[in-house]
């Protein structure tokens, strides 16, 4: 409860001061044993900016979209349209580093856009984390779809079948797999389901989101999660919900496991119709 305490008076602060990169605005300390957040499905996303889409849909077009955030304002919230509000930030495990690193009390630090040299066609910013050292289960990046005012609320997303996002590794040489996982009323705190305070073996856990895994290279890629395709773990709270609440949805994370050096960029992240 302290530690909640502190990162809520962290973000009410940047608030207060007319920030808008606030970060840090959840609890990231998910439990040890569930770091991957879900297995899901697996895309193996090997198509470049070039050659069209890759993942677990066909490639999207423009037309077929609902943007969410493309980064080209330089700022870290996500667009304030379709009555989503929300910010990007860091969390991890505390055990390594992560860049941009995750905001405190004591460090208030904000999650900003990068700018891409060379550009990807027309976008000049992307979202970029890299990090190292990580022991416990990890770490990771999450805006949440809906929170004003700092009160996490759910967001209606049945009128969409996925999400669609470009991606690519930073470093050839860091993890190529990352996890892309989606909270509902089953696995966030804010749904009211699940026991923030449960330990392991209770069956109200939170955070067991629904999850896809997908695999990046060097190049842009665009990776397209239907849906349908997402899966949980099953130790969380109702482990046989055979599918994500997409009316009650309250954050998009993109997940690195422990023992894993990542670099990762990411842009243009979309719903899908």
């Amino acid at each position: 409860m302290k530690r909640r305490a502190a990162w809520m008076w962290a973000a009410w602060t940047l608030a207060a001061g007319g920030c808008t990169t606030l970060a840090g605005l959840d609890d990231p300390y998910h439990p040890v044993e569930e770091a991957g957040g879900g297995s899901g499905g697996m895309s193996s996303v090997t198509a470049s900016a070039a050659s069209g889409g890759a993942g677990g849909g066909e490639p999207v077009g423009s037309t077929d979209v609902d943007l969410i955030d493309d980064m080209e304002d330089g700022d870290g919230a996500i667009e304030k349209a379709g009555g989503r509000a929300g910010y990007w930030y860091s969390y991890n495990d505390g055990t390594g580093t992560q860049t941009p690193p995750v905001s405190t009390e004591e460090l208030h630090v904000g999650f900003l856009p990068e700018a891409l040299t060379p550009p990807r066609g027309q976008s000049t910013m992307a979202m970029h984390t890299f990090g190292s050292g990580f022991t416990d289960w990890g770490a990771g990046v999450r805006f949440p779809l809906n929170r004003p005012d700092m009160v996490a609320l759910a967001y209606d997303a049945s009128a969409y079948t996925g999400i669609v996002f470009w991606a690519r590794l930073g470093d050839a040489g860091a993890t190529a797999t990352m996890k892309v996982n989606i909270s509902d009323t089953v696995s966030e705190p804010a749904g009211g389901i699940c026991d923030e305070s449960a330990g392991v073996g209770d069956p109200d856990r939170c955070y067991d989101h629904w999850s896809y895994a997908t695999s990046l290279g060097a190049e842009w890629s665009q990776v397209v999660i239907p849906f349908e395709e997402l899966a949980r773990e099953g130790w969380g709270a109702e482990p046989t919900a055979q599918a994500i609440d997409l009316a009650a949805l309250y954050a998009i994370e993109f997940r690195f496991a422990q023992g894993e050096d990542f670099d990762v960029y990411i842009d243009d992240i979309s719903f899908t119709r």
